[in-house]
């Protein structure tokens, strides 16, 4: 008999025992076309996954979903012993038969298990994503040195003196310095000088007395994982890291060890050490790497987006830093925009910011600084906004006088464009200069919306400009796109969930940006019933996931990352959670709808 594979959740989540006693009572059925499997209103007796063929679910006459090898019907049906669709094979297929005592007897002994039939949505989107977690190791086990990227080594003369090496290391922040000569290649370290000053050795003696030449190297491209046992075997604090047998870095435990504790540590502290642009270039390219590390071990989207939003505001302050004179620093205050500002960009997609300038205060090189930095930005991989929402356009930069005046003008004169700009902005977060003066406009705007109760309504509207993509009886609704039968991630779950919460932010003075943190600042006011703010959190967090993994893939394939999804390419389990996502994005509209009397317009 074929062995069941466990590798697919929710069956990932069972033990080796739990899986022996589902393998020992499965069995393997075959259907011949167009037999039916499953009928409405029949008892169910099992639980069926597809070894291979296809099934189609039907109601009535509409065709739901197909279900193909790997995926499972009817959960649901399962749970409760009957389904109101017909299961008809549409392709002979060969299926596995899961008893349903045995299956329902999982469920309750294993909560994980049980989540796939009959948590609540929020426990079973938040459940199920746990167990990604497992393939950490392996993907870490993969790095290569080349992955923790080392520093640059210091060289010095053969003939250097002790005090020229000591020079050299102060100069370069380097705990270490290489030597050649003779054919050898030498070291001295920090340690070696503390030995060196013990002993009393005067600062000219030469360097090359003092050098270990028996060094330890590693190539560049063999496992990280192997650099970390030989520096733990010799007891060793650095490698010498070679390629084609040329010393090119330096790589010392603790970057080894940060890259397995924490890769973005790693990355902070060298867009902290970074003294140009094109170094902040290379630090800049490693993110995208990390993102697919981190998704790879099954770190959350929502979680991903803020671990990004953090280094990305560590790259762009230290490039603003670098490109602006002094003064303009000091007296303006750089702003991140729209899912930048909420912490949940994750890939590269293009750049919304803007500056905020203070009040008569001088602006030395302001247009060529802004240019400069637009460029920059797009030097490390984020191209320009088709919307021109950046400092290099001149209406994203402002005073505080400026700021004041647009703001009164996007409340009161509220017209699609006017809305659109208060929406970015809303969402604005400081990431270097005097954080102040964005504090002051955000009260501005506060203290302006008390006298305008209507506003809210308008400006919650927007959620009704796209349709969500769930029919009735829960069928995925697909449109033919670039040859793709696809949805629209975005508009059709993202968009009207963040604005939806950021309108409810807006009304009732939350502070935080980022959704999850509203929608907990939400509930904890009773501005939100619980329940649905838990549901939300869950189906705005697997939207956001399921994008970011499809956005990965088309990357991979060099392809641009964007909003389409191909449900068919989703087993039954990715299908049931979307359509579970779905109907909260629905019922969240409904709840604002009936809030903001969105009908009356």
């Amino acid at each position: 008999m074929q062995r069941f594979d466990f590798s697919h959740a929710p069956f990932d989540a069972l033990s080796p025992d739990e899986r022996l006693r589902l393998e020992a009572c499965a069995d393997i059925l075959f259907y011949a076309d167009e037999q039916t499997v499953l009928a409405p209103d029949a008892p169910v007796t099992a639980l069926y996954v597809v070894i291979k063929g296809v099934v189609r679910e039907m109601a009535g006459d509409e065709v739901v979903t197909l279900y193909r090898a790997q995926d499972g019907f009817d959960a649901r049906a399962t749970a409760a012993g009957q389904t109101r669709h017909r299961f008809i094979v549409q392709e002979e297929a060969l299926l596995y038969s899961l008893p349903r005592a045995e299956v329902l007897a999982l469920t309750e002994s294993n909560p994980r298990f049980g989540a796939y039939f009959y948590a609540s949505v929020s426990e079973k989107l938040g459940r199920l994503a746990q167990g990604a977690g497992q393939r950490e190791l392996q993907t870490l086990l993969a790095a290569t040195v080349r992955d923790a990227g080392g520093r640059q080594p210091v060289f010095v003369d053969d003939g250097a003196s002790l005090r020229d090496a000591a020079a050299a290391m102060k100069e370069h922040k380097s705990k270490s310095v290489l030597l050649r000569g003779d054919g050898r290649l030498g070291i001295l370290t920090t340690t070696d000088f503390r030995d060196i000053v013990l002993n009393g050795v005067p600062s000219d003696a030469p360097a090359a007395e003092y050098c270990q030449y028996e060094l330890l190297t590693i190539d560049i491209d063999d496992f990280l994982f192997n650099a970390l046992l030989l520096m733990t075997r010799r007891n060793l604090r650095r490698l010498v890291v070679t390629e084609r047998g040329e010393p090119v870095a330096m790589l010392a435990q603790v970057d080894v060890l940060s890259y397995f504790s924490n890769h973005s540590h790693l990355i902070a502290q060298r867009l902290e050490r970074a003294a140009t642009l094109d170094e902040l270039t290379e630090v800049a390219e490693q993110i995208p790497r990390l993102v697919r590390i981190l998704s790879g071990h099954g770190i959350k989207a929502l979680q991903l987006g803020r671990l990004v939003q953090s280094l990305n505001a560590r790259l762009f302050a230290r490039a603003w830093r670098l490109i602006a004179p002094p003064e303009l620093a000091a007296n303006s205050c750089l702003l991140v925009l729209g899912s930048e500002g909420r912490g949940e960009q994750i890939l590269k997609t293009d750049q919304d910011n803007a500056l905020l300038l203070r009040d008569g205060a001088p602006w030395p090189q302001l247009e060529a600084s802004c240019q400069a930095f637009s460029a920059a930005l797009s030097r490390f991989g984020y191209p320009p906004c088709p919307g021109n929402i950046m400092l290099s356009h001149p209406d994203w930069r402002f005073s505080g006088a400026e700021l004041r005046d647009r703001l009164h003008r996007w409340v009161h004169s509220p017209d699609g464009d006017a809305l659109m700009r208060l929406a970015i902005f809303v969402d604005a977060e400081a990431v270097c200069g005097d954080a102040a003066l964005l504090e002051d406009a955000q009260n501005y705007l506060r203290a302006t919306l008390r006298d305008d109760a209507g506003f809210f309504s308008r400006f919650a509207r927007a959620i009704e400009q796209f349709d969500t993509p769930l029919g009735l009886f829960s069928h995925l609704q697909t449109r033919e796109r670039d040859g793709r039968a696809a949805l629209d991630l975005k508009k059709g779950g993202i968009f009207p969930l963040v604005h939806g919460i950021r309108a409810l932010a807006l009304e009732y003075g939350v502070s935080e940006n980022n959704s999850q943190q509203r929608l907990q600042a939400l509930a904890a006011q009773g501005r939100l019933e619980r329940g649905l703010a838990e549901d939300a959190g869950e189906a705005l967090s697997y939207l956001m996931q399921l994008r970011l993994e499809q956005g990965l893939e088309r990357m991979s394939a060099g392809k641009a990352a964007d909003n389409l999804l191909e449900p068919d390419k989703l087993s039954s389990l990715e299908r049931d959670l979307l359509k579970d996502a779905l109907g909260v994005v629905k019922r969240f509209k409904t709840q604002l709808r009936h809030h903001y009397r969105l009908g009356s317009f």
